[in-house]
């Protein structure tokens, strides 16, 4: 459906609304067929069919899947969003949640934990990375990098804002218990029944608005993971470039490991790794890297603004506070996966794999931090 979208919108310059109202329509139909013949197949037979699809849409031209799936998936999220809200103000829930009394929950301190924990809508390294492989690439000016960028970040907060009340929600009504489902279920499940205020009270109502709710939200998820694959297949190559070269003028290994083919290969084999449960071994280190990632884009604007002798002061203090909190994290998770180690008891090998990673990623922030500051306080341009 997205091939057929981009080549008749880029190939066959047809009108991009005649295109979206034909694609929205046959997306509904997709989806009532789906509700109405679902496919069941086992989790792993899913991982690869979906490896199979972040590979072609990451070796193809954005035109042709990428951006027009992308496009045809936006009007999906913003009925959810919309179907949400709606939810949240027509059901009007009373929410009682535990008040945060204390500087530390569960064996962890307020301070860095709730820094790398919310992400997204406040500040993301992901984020950094997409706005420059993908996003910027497809402006039609520069002007309108601050309506899709910003905007961006204001609507996710808005979604955050709406996943917490429905945290909220589901919590009144389970107690502890909603802490034990997945959070895509909880937002599924606490949405669809603020949904039966406005008349979907019906199990057949509540079981479509679950299930669409499902749907939108993978959906979400699946425009990271195209996206995903095809940033990670551009560092893969990269890191076997020197300043100034590309994949067309190295030779030898260098130019088989920049072949788009086989780095794409390599990225989704190691997704798939991870999606199969490897995943659990790294995943305490997610938030503190992206954030770390987040502290060091603003490092490389802010040296980039300074380079260029353009005012770069807005950046400084919260690229100092980033890489602040993102350090200590990584310091924190250093020191409690020796004492694990030191123990002898647990996961080992996911506790020397997270000790080792955490001290990496700090010592290479320190030297990228120690490479930017000359610039930053004007001792010394880039070149």
């Amino acid at each position: 459906m997205a091939v057929v979208f981009g080549f008749c919108v880029y190939r066959k310059n047809m009108p991009l609304s005649v295109c979206t109202v034909i694609g929205i329509i046959v997306l509904v139909v997709c989806i009532i067929i789906g509700l109405k013949c679902p496919i069941y197949l086992h989790g792993d037979t899913w991982m690869y069919i979906i490896g199979v699809y972040i590979f072609v849409a990451s070796v193809t031209p954005v035109w042709i899947l990428l951006q027009p799936r992308d496009y045809l998936s936006s009007f999906l999220l913003y009925a959810m969003m919309i179907a949400a809200v709606i939810g949240v103000f027509a059901a009007n829930p009373t929410l009682n949640l535990p008040a945060f009394v204390g500087f530390e929950v569960n064996g962890q301190y307020l301070f860095p934990v709730l820094f790398v924990t919310i992400a997204c809508g406040a500040i993301s390294g992901f984020h950094s990375l997409i706005s420059s492989g993908t996003t910027s690439k497809q402006l039609n000016s520069e002007k309108n990098a601050k309506i899709i960028g910003y905007g961006a970040m204001l609507v996710e907060c808005a979604l955050a804002i709406v996943s917490l009340i429905t945290i909220g929600y589901i919590y009144s009504k389970a107690g502890a218990d909603a802490f034990k489902m997945p959070p895509t279920a909880v937002f599924a499940r606490g949405i669809s029944e603020m949904l039966a205020v406005v008349g979907f009270s019906s199990p057949e109502a509540q079981k479509t608005a679950y299930g669409l709710l499902i749907l939108s939200v993978s959906a979400f998820c699946l425009t990271s993971l195209d996206t995903g694959t095809r940033l990670a297949r551009y560092m893969f190559t990269e890191f076997w470039l020197n300043p100034g070269e590309t994949p067309e003028t190295v030779t030898g290994i260098r130019k088989l490991l920049c072949n788009k083919y086989l780095s794409t290969g390599f990225t989704v084999i190691v997704g798939i790794a991870f999606g199969m449960g490897g995943w659990s071994k790294v995943w305490p280190l997610f938030g503190a890297s992206n954030q770390l990632l987040a502290g060091l884009a603003l490092l490389a604007v802010a040296a980039w603004l300074k380079n260029a002798a353009r005012n770069h002061k807005m950046f400084i203090f919260p690229m100092m506070f980033m890489i602040l909190v993102t350090l200590t994290s990584l310091a924190l998770t250093f020191k409690d996966k020796i004492l694990v180690i030191a123990s002898g008891k647990g996961d080992l090998f996911a506790a020397y794999l997270q000790a080792g990673l955490a001290a990496i990623l700090f010592i290479l922030a320190i030297f990228l931090v120690r490479e930017a500051l000359p610039v930053l306080t004007g001792k010394k341009r880039a070149a």
